[in-house]
């Protein structure tokens, strides 16, 4: 019995031993743990070849991802890039029957809560006084460039946060061409581009 308990108490000991714990044991072909190629999101020690240590570096300035040449947005978000973009930025899409549904469908998904069905500053989040009424009432600034409604929608302005992350260049452009018909006084696509064709030179499919 003696004995017995004697071998207990030494298996107890080598399986609570300190040293043992530590030891994880032979790895199996650790390169299939651990990369030799740097991993910039699993880094497991400090890489004396790059700054600061890290494996993940940012992009050189002005570098555009594959494929996202229309993501690339020069005019910086400051008054005066607001500006500039106003003087200088131009719709680049046609301004179609499909465009411009397509801008009524975003436009009632992520603008009409705050700026209304017809752009008058009245949406529900307004009219429950969760906000103050946006300062623009589209049918009031048939003047107001559409380069500066592509940098507001990109950047925010005021209490209007930046949608650059839910919409791509193109969807900023088709709700930019339904906010056009809304300052002619119509949300109706097919009369809007009748009378933008009427009103304005524009490009027309």
């Amino acid at each position: 019995m003696r004995r017995y308990l004697l071998g207990g108490l030494l298996l107890l000991w080598a399986c609570s031993s300190p040293e043992r714990t530590r030891d994880t044991g032979i790895e199996y072909a650790p390169q299939m743990y651990h990369s030799i190629p740097l991993e910039p999101y699993s880094q497991l020690a400090y890489n004396p070849y790059l700054p600061k240590g890290m494996n993940a570096q940012a992009p050189v300035e002005g570098t555009v991802a594959r494929g996202k040449m229309d993501y690339y947005y020069p005019y910086p978000n400051t008054p005066e890039g607001y500006e500039q973009a106003g003087k200088e930025l131009k719709n680049p899409l046609p301004y179609t029957i499909e465009n411009i549904k397509e801008g009524k469908r975003l436009y009632m998904h992520f603008c009409v809560y705050c700026h209304g069905p017809k752009g008058m500053a009245d949406g529900i989040l307004v009219q429950k006084g969760k906000f103050p009424p946006p300062p623009i009432k589209f049918p009031e600034r048939k003047d107001l460039p559409e380069g500066k409604m592509f940098h507001v929608i990109t950047y925010g302005k005021g209490l209007m946060g930046s949608h650059a992350s839910q919409l791509t260049p193109k969807q900023r452009w088709q709700i930019i061409q339904y906010i056009r018909i809304l300052q002619l006084g119509t949300d109706d696509p097919k009369k809007g581009l009748q009378m933008l064709q009427d009103s304005l030179k524009v490009q027309t499919q």
